[in-house]
């Protein structure tokens, strides 16, 4: 049991320590423990607070179980298999131990949102949160269960017959986002998670009293500036992977539209944050939506000059994010931003792109 612990359990949190170090770092750098409690009692109070805390869980979970399926159909792992040899009670308990493994993050925010129901007289509140426990170690273990009943086999079978088959779409725009989510998914992850908090924050502090959009201009930019990982991964997918779509007879403009329509796409998750708690109006959402997708456009466009590491663009991603909001806090309107970013990057675009074929 301790080598399959060590070899499964070790192995998640040694794979996914980046991930992690990010996202305490994003929640325990931006939050304060103020922030923290008004989180936990929200989850608490809320009608729906537990609902939506155990769909976070639940989303986990299910990561946790993708990783542990994918896992033990390596070759190394061949040895679980052998776990079949213990009764079905050994192994319902120690896939259970295994499963509260992977839980630690849950468990260890359970026992914060214990004390703070403690403190706030709210306890009958917080026992629910212990049923959803047991249900997330039961998908987990049932995950190690049928793993270890259905090793992998050599050739996938294919089907012939299906009901409702949809078609795989023949669209570069779907390629470029299913790349993304299905070879880039930790760091859509991070990127989404760290955009969502900066909103959050900032949507709250607008809240706190009378300002004008230039506050919001300045932090919802930097939430959607988050989003440069994964801006660099379709540069990377479009110069190392997808390397005969160059030579495409395809016109700049196309190409651009294309990008533009990409990161359009992927902007929508944390815009859509502002519909829920709407404290800016929807033409001021559409016009800081439009004011991170030209800054956005713009760090694409740039990564064309030069072909190096993220890091290496890090420096100038900062000076441009402080000339940017100079021009915010003088006045200067968000709409004639948006577009003379977005002409620059164009510019730049059919400057840099050498790839591309006009038409």
């Amino acid at each position: 049991m301790k080598v399959l612990f060590i070899a499964t359990v070790r192995e998640f949190y040694r794979q996914r320590a980046g991930m992690f170090f990010v996202l305490i770092a994003i929640l325990f750098g931006f939050l304060s423990g103020r922030e923290h409690k008004a989180f936990a009692s929200f989850f608490l109070t809320d009608r729906f607070g537990l609902v939506y805390l155990f769909a976070i869980w639940l989303m986990y979970t299910l990561f946790c179980g993708h990783f542990l399926l994918n896992l033990w159909r390596q070759a190394d792992y061949y040895f679980v298999f052998q776990s079949r040899l213990w009764s079905a009670r050994q192994r319902f308990g120690r896939f259970s131990l295994l499963a509260l493994g992977f839980l630690q993050p849950p468990i260890y925010y359970g026992i914060f949102m214990y004390f703070v129901a403690l403190q706030e007289g709210i306890l009958h509140r917080f026992w629910p949160a212990l049923f959803f426990y047991i249900f997330l170690t039961l998908i987990l273990a049932g995950c190690a269960e049928w793993r270890v009943h259905h090793p992998v086999l050599l050739v996938e079978k294919r089907q012939t017959t299906g009901f409702l088959k949809i078609p795989r779409p023949v669209s570069w725009i779907y390629w470029s986002i299913e790349f993304l989510f299905r070879e880039k998914g930790i760091t859509l992850l991070i990127c989404k998670t760290g955009a969502a908090l900066i909103f959050v924050g900032t949507l709250i502090y607008y809240s706190s009293d009378v300002y004008d959009i230039r506050l919001p201009a300045i932090g919802l930019s930097l939430g959607y500036l988050l989003n440069i990982g994964l801006s660099y991964e379709l540069f990377r997918w479009e110069r190392g992977v997808w390397l005969w779509s160059m030579s495409l007879p395809i016109s700049t403009m196309t190409r651009f539209l294309r990008l533009l329509t990409i990161h359009a796409i992927l902007l929508l998750p944390e815009t859509f944050m502002l519909l829920r708690d709407p404290v800016l109006s929807v033409w001021e959402g559409v016009q800081l939506y439009g004011l991170g997708l030209a800054v956005l456009m713009l760090f694409h466009t740039y990564l064309y000059s030069k072909n190096g590491l993220l890091e290496n663009y890090l420096q100038p991603v900062l000076w441009s994010f402080v000339g940017l909001t100079l021009l915010v806090l003088y006045k200067t309107p968000i709409l004639l931003l948006t577009l003379l970013s977005l002409l620059y990057a164009l510019f730049q675009y059919k400057k840099w792109h050498t790839g591309s074929v006009s038409s």
